[in-house]
């Protein structure tokens, strides 16, 4: 058990988090998704029966997290996402995951500096660093017990946020350089390793670890070995989207089967096709978050 005087100061703590962040907003559309993230957090955690004080606290930090990117501040926030997981990780580690998700969902649409082009090498190790990554999450779901499985995730997504604040507060830095360097043309920094973070805490906050093994699947390992087989087979394009090409997403659909079969049998196919379906569509918020969500929504749908 938690001794009450510990959440007590850590519910001052939040409250005075969420008094900060309706103070420091600065446009309706700042204030707009901050307020229905926290609605949806409320409803998700009553659905469930969780301790809704602790989890929304919970949100509210980790939404406090992604907002304060690139500050000194963000730092003290990260420090109390520690405390917070400590304190709270009685109550579930999918519960923590949970509220790291909505939190970050919160801020998502925050946006910092566009990199410069990116060569074809920084392509390639910016996906190698991702299939890594994905190759590692997959082993901790596949061998290891749920919740270590969960902290693990939980872990990647604080010392990652550690990394990118610290790039986009020490431009000058050997980390900030390296960073820029994996982005792609046009994109914001960290913006794909924050949506991908996301895609895989939806999936790991409501599923079963067979299946996000799955999701896993498609928005790592999939995704990035469908982009280095399109770059170099890429011919034949998708007609009702150019910047796809048939090779790539035959890549991705073969991908996610064959990692998913072994896990779910049989029912890998028609969620990979529909994966593929999803990923290849020329309309996303990001074609990670998205597939995540949707195949998130589609698993628990089949099991009612």
């Amino acid at each position: 058990m938690i001794p009450q005087d510990l959440l007590y100061l850590f519910y001052l703590a939040a409250t005075a988090i969420f008094a900060y962040r309706l103070y420091s907003i600065k446009s309706s559309r700042d204030l707009f998704f901050f307020a229905v993230m926290t609605i949806i957090a409320l409803l998700v955690f009553s659905y469930e029966k969780a301790d809704i004080q602790l989890l929304l606290s919970g949100s509210i930090i980790f939404s406090a997290i992604i907002s304060s990117y690139g500050k000194r501040r963000c730092y003290l926030f990260i420090a109390l996402a520690v405390l917070y997981a400590w304190l709270s990780y009685s109550s579930g580690a999918y519960f923590i995951l949970q509220s790291l998700f909505l939190g970050m969902l919160a801020g998502s649409h925050l946006s910092f500096e566009k990199p410069k082009r990116t060569k074809e090498a920084a392509e390639l190790w910016r996906n190698a660093v991702q299939l890594l990554a994905g190759g590692a999450l997959i082993a901790a779901f596949a061998f290891l017990k749920a919740e270590f499985a969960d902290a693990l995730l939980f872990w990647l997504v604080i010392m990652g946020s550690l990394l990118g604040n610290y790039a986009l507060s020490n431009r000058k830095s050997k980390v900030s350089g390296a960073l820029y360097y994996l982005e792609r043309e046009g994109a914001v920094l960290g913006s794909g390793a924050r949506w991908l973070a996301i895609g895989a805490l939806v999936a790991a906050s409501f599923l079963r670890s067979e299946f996000v093994i799955m999701v896993f699947a498609a928005i790592f390992i999939a995704d990035s070995f469908s982009t280095l087989v399109g770059m170099r087979f890429g011919g034949l394009k998708l007609p009702y989207n150019r910047k796809k090409s048939a090779s790539g997403t035959l890549a991705y659909l073969a991908t996610v089967f064959f990692i998913s079969l072994p896990f779910i049998g049989l029912v890998a196919l028609p969620l990979a096709l529909l994966a593929a379906f999803l990923e290849s569509q020329p309309f996303h918020i990001d074609d990670n978050f998205d597939v995540s969500v949707l195949l998130t929504v589609v698993v628990l749908l089949m099991a009612l």
